[in-house]
C-alpha cells in the first residue's frame, strides 16, 4: 500500500483524527498555511465549493396548472406524460413555489367535461381548472428502447416550456416567460444503464419524467451547483 492510500484510510477510518472529522483537518493544514492541501482534502471528502444559481424565473403566486400536451402522441403508453405532472407538483409544492397544483385526476374530470378539450387554449384551460398560471409542456420527443433489459441506446424527452397567465385579460398579456416566443427547449437524457437498472418500462418512464420535473423545476427556485 502506498504511503498516500495509508493517509487516505487513517483520515476515513477509525482514528482520532477520523472520528474529528473535515473541518478540524481543513483548520490544522489552514492554519500551516497549506492552501493546495486544504483543496486536497476537500476534494478527497467531497467537499468542493458550490456555486449559487438564480432561479431564471419567479413564478407568481396562486394555483398553478401543469399541463404535458403530447398532440402526436409520442408517450405510449402515456406513463411518462402522467408521471411528470405528479413529479413536478411535488417539485413545486417542495421548494415552496406553489402550494396548489392541479392533479391529473383534477385533469382528468376536466377533460371529461370538455368535449372539445383538444381545442381548448392552454389559459381557458388553466381557467377551468381555477389555476392563475399554466406551466405548458409540449412534447416534441420521447424515446426509450422497448426491451428494456438489454437498452444499448439513450432515453430522451424532449418538450418545449412556456408559463402562461390564466387571468390574463388581454391576448399580449397570456405569455408570461420565455420571453422567446417559441418557448424555452429542455431535454433529458438517460444512459443505457441507467434504463437497464430499472425492471420495467413503467419504472424508465418514471425515472424519465422525475428528471424533466427537477430540471423545469430548477428553473423557478434558487439552487446550489456543484463546481
Amino acid at each position: 500500500m502506498s504511503t498516500s492510500e495509508k493517509w487516505t484510510r487513517t483520515i476515513g477510518g477509525g482514528s482520532r483524527l477520523g472520528r474529528w472529522g473535515l473541518p478540524v483537518v481543513v483548520s490544522m493544514v489552514a492554519a500551516g498555511g497549506c492552501g493546495q492541501k486544504v483543496g486536497a482534502l476537500m476534494y478527497i471528502f467531497g467537499v468542493g465549493p458550490k456555486q449559487r444559481v438564480s432561479a431564471e424565473y419567479k413564478l407568481p403566486k396562486g394555483p398553478v396548472l401543469v399541463l404535458v400536451d403530447d398532440d402526436l402522441d409520442l408517450i405510449q403508453p402515456p406513463l411518462a406524460r402522467h408521471a411528470l405532472v405528479d413529479e413536478l407538483a411535488k417539485q413545486l409544492r417542495e421548494h415552496g413555489i406553489a402550494e396548489r397544483v392541479t392533479t391529473n385526476e383534477e385533469l382528468a374530470r376536466i377533460r371529461q367535461s370538455e368535449p372539445d378539450f383538444d381545442g381548448v387554449a392552454a389559459d381557458a384551460v388553466g381557467r377551468l381548472a381555477r389555476a392563475d398560471t399554466v406551466l405548458w409542456l409540449s412534447t416534441k420527443e420521447f424515446f426509450v428502447e422497448d426491451d428494456v433489459e438489454i437498452a444499448s441506446s439513450p432515453g430522451r424527452f424532449t418538450v418545449v416550456l412556456k408559463v402562461v397567465n390564466a387571468l390574463a385579460k388581454k391576448r399580449q398579456d397570456v405569455r408570461l416567460w420565455p420571453p422567446e416566443p417559441e418557448g424555452r427547449l429542455i431535454t433529458v437524457t438517460l444512459k443505457p444503464h441507467e434504463i437497464r437498472s430499472c425492471k420495467t418500462r413503467p419504472e424508465v418512464h418514471q425515472k424519465t419524467a422525475a428528471a424533466m420535473a427537477d430540471k423545469v423545476a430548477r428553473l423557478f427556485y434558487d439552487w446550489e451547483a456543484e463546481q
